[in-house]
């Protein structure tokens, strides 16, 4: 290795490892939430038969519905990245977060209903496995770094402040809504 790539590697690890952590934190984060509220979701009358019919197609037609969230999200993060070019930063990020959050929730709910007909697909089955693999090196690799495990814990500390700061919202709320109903004019 050459004088220059470790130069590199040295001052790029930290901010690279920073990066990993926050984005598999905030993945791990978004993916228990959305799972919640699409499984309250999934159980709307409608959904249901939506994912009846689903079910029911054939594995190449699943890839189809499988990818469509993502077809259809599109068009939204190339007009955040339009609006990116005209300056107006928080409309773009605030688009790009929500195409984000809304995309994962249905890529995540989709890949539960079409994974038997995924699975069935020999090549889907193989880069799946190849996908999980890859994922479960790297985050082996990153749990092992003393840095990481320093700013995961720091960001679980967060996310446990952040959680009891949501319980006293909500607290408060109830409290809110009872007097409210009790103090009620008839």
């Amino acid at each position: 290795m050459t004088r220059n790539s470790r130069w590199w590697k040295r001052w790029l690890t930290a901010p690279l490892i920073l990066i990993a952590s926050l984005v598999i934190w905030i993945e791990e984060t978004l993916w228990d939430n959305l799972k919640w509220i699409t499984a309250k979701i999934a159980l709307l009358k409608w959904v249901q038969w939506i994912e009846s019919l689903i079910r029911q197609l054939p594995p190449y037609a699943t890839i189809v519905v499988f990818l469509l969230p993502l077809t259809i999200l599109l068009p939204f993060k190339l007009l955040a990245v339009y609006w990116m070019t005209q300056g107006h930063w928080l409309a773009s990020l605030a688009v790009i977060i929500s195409a984000k959050i809304l995309g994962t929730a249905i890529e995540a709910r989709m890949f539960v209903i079409c994974k038997p007909q995924l699975m069935s697909i020999a090549w889907f089955r193989r880069l799946h496995d190849w996908l999980m693999q890859i994922t479960d090196r790297i985050h082996v690799a990153l749990h092992a770094l003393p840095l990481y495990q320093l700013i995961r814990s720091k960001l679980i500390t967060i996310k446990a402040v952040c959680g009891q700061y949501l319980n006293r919202i909500k607290q408060t709320l109830r409290m809110i809504r009872l007097w409210y109903r009790r103090n009620k004019a008839p």
